[in-house]
This record gives structure tokens, C-alpha cells and sequence, in this order.
């Protein structure tokens, strides 16, 4: 499946979940019914009617409906914040960017290279500090804002390699939009459970009241009352959980192995996650803290000990097989060679009279994935659709020719990462000056860093950017002036990837603070009263990442003509097309999309600004039509066989703005 299909997928699994929510909740309300009426026949009532359907049975409903949609929407509320509140709920602590950490540099370094190559924004990233299993989980409600979690007994065991396989995994739950379906069923879940937590609260206070109080039995017969409701109400409730695990175990399992495979397609090193699941298999992932029964459908292993009706993922052994049965079989020799030097040495230690020798750990090696292993690649589909690789040694260019044009390869590359787009973002990555990577350890390093690179873009003289800066801070005028010095010796190629990993420092500042900034970046790049495709881009991006920008209302392709054609026209002219060419061109294309064809517009109306409005409309196109819109726009970049870094910079923004991440080309 490709990006589009597998949201597609993912939606489709949203209305399964809601499908097995609602009955389960039905089942829930049949057990209370027939509940209710045994208990008031017990009790000498007269109630009228079956134990299916009684005179108590529309409270019953009422009753269960406002408390599972209480907790719904209570859970809900609070993951409204999306990732950053559900992890700081589980009290995990957030990686600084500034760390020095080794471990969890690494980690910052391993996201910071699969974020560059997925062209999808780097996640916050955190650490539960207090868990020794070995697992990780990513949460978030958008693409643009997520966080990434780790244990800590993850940091300690994964080598290099295997923490890239487990990013890989956890990334493709990210493309894959398991994200969001995740949370959702999070929400369900606390409805489905927030019976029996009802009757456990009625069950414990009945029992505090009775211990502290012994003033009539009249009271006390209350209390055993209300004592024996909660009971009925935890009793019916656990259906609530048998059902919420089989519901988490039907929608993971799957999944979880499409991320497997997922990871070993952007790596294409299946041993680093080979390995990560054989040390978890010989470890353990089960998490101690009490939302290990909550998020176990979101975890990279198991948290808990489910039996194998309940497990949200498949057998540690099955997904080892799944990546070849050679692990297995490597690493049963590996054991029983281990086993016999230890015996071996025991018996030279006993018979010199030392004592058994203690157990030596696993020797751990350099990472077998380099980016000098693989060539950077630029985009360039031969007449097969395949990318073809260039010559690491050549000089950056501007202009990437194809021939003949494969718009699909180029739409193809939405949602995806291969090993060779990861191998160029590390070497991206490797390549950036020692001061860029220090301005990206914080909000205000990320600032001033974003600041330089529109001052290296922009035409207006120096000194009125000097003096823009220096009305916002002194300090900041001193940083970017260091970092304007910096940038002079790097490709155009390196300016979108640094907003990319600029977006999560970004991202930490409040969201007055992140409006002002915007609003100062773009007051900076019309200084010279000319907007820069690569402006334009950098500012649609931060605006979209950033969620400046309102949530787009719901559209068809076919009400939004002008907007499509005057995208197309844009494309077309960022090309150099002219002249009848473009006209035919323009045509051409818009003829797959409407027929008759509107007419060409003016330049006037294809300016940036205007753009931006349409753009955002176009955000609210449906799933399958936004692949449709990217086709058009991908033909309309490769019209002149021609890659332009500029055409493709926009293409990037119509897909980011879409919610389909789009990969840098590479440097």
C-alpha cells in the first residue's frame, strides 16, 4: 500500500472501532438491564416486563450513556492537547535539544535523520525515566505535532542500529496515520471503563464509610446497599475491559507488523530491528507505571502480560520470523555458544578454585548503516519510474533534469522513506556547521537561525535588516549576524531541511510568541518587496506546522477550479514556461481535471500571496482527491522534464498542506 492507502486504510479502521465500541456498549447496557432486574426481584420489588426490557431500563440506558460518554469525553478533553499532554500526563520528561546526554544525543540525532528523509516533522521527544522495559510509543492528533517516547531502559539497550529500526517503526505509525486512530481509541476506551472505575469508587467509599461509622444499622444497612450496587457495577464493568482488550488486540496486531515491515523498507536493515526484538524478547517491555493497560495498543512491544486472546501485537517470535527465520536460528546458536564458554570457563574457575566466572554482556558494534555507504540521491526517474542515483562527488544544482517526466514517481514519494533518502539526510545532517547545530538546541537558537537564512535570501541592504533585528533584541542581532557568516558557505538544498529541524524548538514557544515570530519573519522577507518561492514556502510551512493557520472547511476538487488552475499556472511558470508552450501546457493538464479547460490566468493572479489563500483551501479537499490534486501538481512541475529546487519547494508546501509529507530533495 502506498501513503493514500494507507490512511484510507486507517480511516476505515476508525469506523471498525466505533463499530465494536457501540457494541460494546449495547452489551454493557443488556448486562445492567437484566442486573438491575434480578437485583430488585431479590430485593421483594415488583418490576414489570423481562430482564431484557423492564420498567428501570430507559435509566439504565440513560444512565450508562451519560457515564460512557462522560468518560469519553472526559479522556478526550484531556488529549486535546494532543502528544505533549498525554506524555506529560504519563510523566515522562522532555529531551532537551541542548542535552549532552550521550545516549539520548543519539536519539535527538537518529529522529532529527529519519525527520529530514520523510520529509514529516521531527516529534518531541521524551523519556519515561522510571521505566526499565525496554518499548516506546509515539502519540499526537496531526502529523505537525506529535511526540516520540521512549523508556529509559530502551535509551540503555538499543545500540545505534537498532534505535534507528525502532524510530523507523515508530515513524511509520506516524505516515501510516495510526496516530490519531490510537488516540481516539484511547477516548472510547476510558468510556468503556469508566463503569467498572464507578463501581470501584461506590465499592471503596461504601467500605470507608462503614469502617468509620457504627451508628445504627438502619445506616449501616445503606451502606451495604450502596456497597453491593458498586460490586454489581465493577462485575458488569469488567465486560467493559474484556471488550476494550479485544478491541485493542483486533485493531494492533496488524498494524504492528505493517510497521515492522515499514521499518525495514526505510532502513532496509532488518538486522538493527531483528536485534532490537531479540533483546526485548530476552529483557522484557512490560511497563510498571498504571497507564501500562491504557497505552498498550500504542507501545512498540507489549506493556503488560496479556494472554494470547488480549495481545495488542503479535508473538516477539513471529515478528523476529517475519523479518527471517536466519535470526532465529543465529541467535539459537549464539546462545548455546555462550552457554558453553560459560560451562567451559566454570570449569577452569572450579578447578583452580575461583568460582564461577560472572556472565559477560553483549559485545556491541560500530552502526552497520553509514551514509557513506550509500550515494546521496536526487530525483531523477528514468523512463522505468525507478530514482536514479547521482554522483555524490558532483557540484550541488539548482536544476535536476528527467526525461522523459514520471509524475506518478514523484507523487510516489509522498508518505515514504527509502534507504537512500535516509542515507542522504545523514549525510545532510553530518554536514551541518557546528553553529547551526548549536542554534538548534533551543527556541531562541532556532529563531535566530531562521532569521538568518531569510536574511540570506532576501535582497533588501544589510544594514535595514541589522536594524529590523536590533528592534527585537540586541542579543538576537549578535546571533544571527555569526550565523548570516555560517550560512554563506552552504547549498540552497540545505535551507528547507534546517526549517524542518528547526519546527519542534519552534514549537515549545506559546502560541502568542509563535505568531509574533512568524509575523516578524515575513516582515523581514518582504523588505525587499519581493517574495521568494523559498520565502513563500518557508513561511506556508512554519504556518502550517506551527497550526497558525484555522482548520480548512470541507471542499470537492470540482468547486475549487480557479484555485487548481492558478496552482497549476504557477507550477508552470516556476518552470520558465512561456509563451504558447505555456498555454498549451497549462491546457493540457487542466483538461484532466475539467472540461472545457478554463482559460489561463494572469500573472496577477498567480502571485504568492494569492497562492497562500488557495493553498489553504485546498487543505480541505477529501483523502483521495488530494492524491489527485498532487498528480496534477507533480505534472504541472515536470512539464519541462525539469526539477527545478523551486517547483519542487512549492510542490512540498501543496503537499504539507494537504497533510501528505512530502521528503526533501536531497543535497
Amino acid at each position: 500500500m502506498d501513503f493514500f492507502e494507507h490512511q484510507a486504510h486507517a480511516r476505515r479502521q476508525t469506523w471498525r472501532l466505533l463499530a465494536f465500541f457501540i457494541a460494546a456498549v449495547a452489551l454493557t447496557v443488556l448486562a445492567l438491564n437484566v442486573g438491575f432486574f434480578l437485583a430488585g426481584r431479590a430485593t421483594g420489588m415488583s418490576l414489570w416486563g423481562t430482564p431484557l426490557w423492564h420498567e428501570w431500563s430507559e435509566q439504565v440506558l440513560l444512565g450508562t450513556l451519560i457515564l460512557v460518554g462522560g468518560g469519553s469525553l472526559r479522556e478526550y478533553l484531556i488529549l486535546r492537547g494532543g502528544g505533549q499532554a498525554l506524555a506529560e500526563s504519563l510523566g515522562a520528561r522532555r529531551i532537551d535539544f541542548a542535552t549532552s546526554a550521550p545516549r539520548e544525543r543519539q536519539f535527538l540525532n537518529v529522529v532529527a535523520e529519519m525527520s529530514i528523509a520523510s520529509g514529516v516533522p521531527a516529534p518531541t521527544l521524551y523519556v519515561l525515566d522510571r521505566e526499565q522495559g525496554i518499548n516506546a510509543f509515539v502519540a499526537g492528533l496531526t502529523i505537525d505535532k506529535s511526540v516520540m517516547v521512549v523508556t529509559a531502559g530502551a535509551l540503555e539497550a538499543f545500540e545505534r542500529d537498532e534505535l534507528q529500526a525502532v524510530v523507523g517503526h515508530e515513524f511509520s505509525h506516524i505516515l501510516n496515520g495510526d496516530m490519531r486512530l490510537n488516540i481516539r481509541l484511547l477516548a472510547l476506551l476510558a468510556g468503556i471503563l469508566s463503569l467498572g472505575q464507578a463501581g470501584s469508587f461506590l465499592m471503596r467509599i461504601s467500605s470507608d464509610t462503614d469502617t468509620h461509622s457504627r451508628r445504627s444499622s438502619e445506616r449501616r444497612g445503606g451502606v451495604i446497599y450502596i456497597f453491593a450496587f458498586g460490586a454489581m457495577l465493577w462485575a458488569i464493568g469488567s465486560i467493559g475491559l474484556f471488550f476494550g482488550r479485544l478491541i485493542k488486540a483486533a485493531i494492533s496486531r496488524q498494524r504492528e507488523l505493517l510497521a515492522d515491515a515499514s521499518s525495514v523498507q526505510f532502513t532496509r536493515n532488518p538486522d538493527g530491528l531483528a536485534e532490537a526484538l531479540l533483546k526485548i524478547r530476552d529483557s522484557m517491555s512490560w511497563m510498571t507505571g498504571s497507564y501500562a493497560e491504557s497505552m498498550s495498543h500504542m507501545c512498540f512491544a507489549e506493556s503488560l502480560r496479556f494472554s494470547s486472546w488480549f495481545a495488542t501485537h503479535p508473538p516477539l517470535e513471529l515478528r523476529i520470523a517475519a523479518l527471517g527465520e536466519h535470526y532465529l536460528v543465529r541467535d539459537r546458536a549464539r546462545h548455546r555458544e555462550k552457554l558453553r564458554d560459560v560451562l567451559t570457563a566454570a570449569e577452569v574457575a572450579r578447578d583452580k578454585g575461583l568460582g564461577s566466572p560472572p556472565l559477560a554482556g553483549d559485545e556491541s558494534g560500530e552502526s552497520r548503516f553509514s551514509p557513506r555507504d550509500l550515494a546521496p540521491i536526487a530525483f531523477v526517474p528514468d523512463g522505468g519510474g525507478t530514482l536514479t542515483a547521482i554522483d555524490p562527488a558532483a557540484p550541488p544544482t539548482e536544476r535536476l533534469t528527467a526525461s522523459p517526466p514520471v509524475s506518478a514517481s514523484l507523487v510516489a514519494r509522498t508518505g515514504t522513506v527509502s534507504p537512500r533518502m535516509l542515507a542522504s539526510a545523514q549525510a545532510l545532517y553530518q554536514r551541518l556547521p557546528p553553529a547551526v547545530l548549536q542554534a538548534l538546541e533551543s527556541s531562541e537558537g532556532a529563531q535566530a537561525l531562521l532569521y538568518a537564512v531569510v536574511a540570506r535570501h532576501n535582497l533588501a541592504p544589510l544594514p535595514a535588516v541589522e536594524r529590523l533585528l536590533a528592534d527585537i533584541d540586541s542579543l538576537l542581532l549578535g546571533r544571527v549576524k555569526v550565523l548570516f557568516r555560517v550560512l554563506d558557505g552552504l547549498d540552497v538544498s540545505f535551507f528547507l531541511p534546517l526549517t524542518e529541524l528547526a519546527m519542534p524548538r519552534l514549537q515549545l514557544l506559546n502560541a502568542q510568541d509563535q505568531r509574533e515570530f512568524v509575523a516578524r519573519l515575513q516582515t523581514m522577507a518582504q523588505m525587499d518587496r519581493h517574495l521568494s518561492t523559498f520565502e513563500f514556502a518557508l513561511l506556508m510551512l512554519l504556518r502550517k506546522q506551527l497550526q497558525l493557520l484555522p482548520k480548512p472547511q470541507p471542499v470537492r476538487l470540482a468547486q475549487c477550479t480557479p484555485e487548481v488552475a492558478g496552482l497549476v499556472a504557477t507550477l508552470l511558470r516556476a518552470g520558465s514556461l512561456e509563451g504558447e508552450m505555456l498555454e498549451r501546457t497549462f491546457e493540457r493538464i487542466m483538461r484532466t481535471v475539467i472540461s472545457p479547460p478554463p482559460s489561463l490566468p494572469s500573472p496577477d493572479i498567480t502571485r504568492l500571496a494569492r497562492l497562500g489563500r488557495d493553498l489553504y483551501r485546498l487543505g480541505g479537499l477529501p483523502l483521495l482527491e488530494k492524491r489527485s490534486l498532487l498528480e496534477v501538481a507533480a505534472t504541472a512541475v515536470l512539464a519541462d522534464a525539469q526539477v527545478r529546487i523551486e517547483e519542487y519547494e512549492l510542490l512540498r508546501v501543496v503537499a504539507a498542506l494537504l497533510d501528505c509529507p512530502m521528503p526533501v530533495l536531497d543535497v
